[in-house]
């Protein structure tokens, strides 16, 4: 990738939907009592609920370089705004924008905007998975929280998590 990220076919984006829907067991609802991920991979919850805005932003400048650190040399992740727009990311490049107009014949106007998601779930649910769903980073909205998940990134990620004051919701 010439950029830190590529957007997604839609072949690629319904086989990586398909994947996460089947292997993570997504289960998007509005229910806070139903838990919206069944996962077989060491994971643990952060409650967004009571962080301070200082605290996620010091948790949120920590993901890039966690989720870096979990790559080959060549590998890249996939970023998933649900229902909206998917692609391929590499962390170790900067983030330099998050809106890009894609021109497609298909949509009125000629196009249509491209949304990088953020890694706060700030209204829709936001992934940033492991191409092979080995782990990654699940953002639920309704619920304020954080699911990460998968063996590499709880080890990058968990000693800041403790300096950083965030409570775990046991699950």
């Amino acid at each position: 990738m010439d950029t830190f990220y590529s957007i997604l076919d839609e072949e690629e984006s319904k086989q990586i939907w398909d994947r996460i829907n089947a292997e993570l067991r997504f289960q998007p609802s509005v229910r806070v009592n139903q838990l919206p991920f069944q996962l077989s991979a060491p994971y643990l919850v952060l409650d967004l609920t009571y962080a301070t805005q200082e605290q996620v932003e010091k948790l949120l400048a920590e993901v890039p370089g966690a989720l870096a650190a979990c790559l080959g040399e060549d590998d890249w992740i996939y970023a998933l705004d649900w229902h909206h727009s998917y692609f391929r990311y590499d962390p170790r490049l900067p983030i330099t924008e998050h809106s890009h107009w894609v021109e497609d014949e298909r949509y009125m106007g000629g196009g249509y905007d491209a949304y990088f998601p953020d890694f706060y779930p700030d209204g829709d649910y936001y992934f940033f998975v492991q191409r092979d769903l080995k782990w990654g980073w699940l953002g639920h909205p309704w619920r304020r929280e954080i699911w990460i998940f998968g063996a590499p990134l709880l080890h990058a990620l968990s000693p800041r998590l403790e300096e950083l004051g965030f409570p775990v919701k046991a699950v």
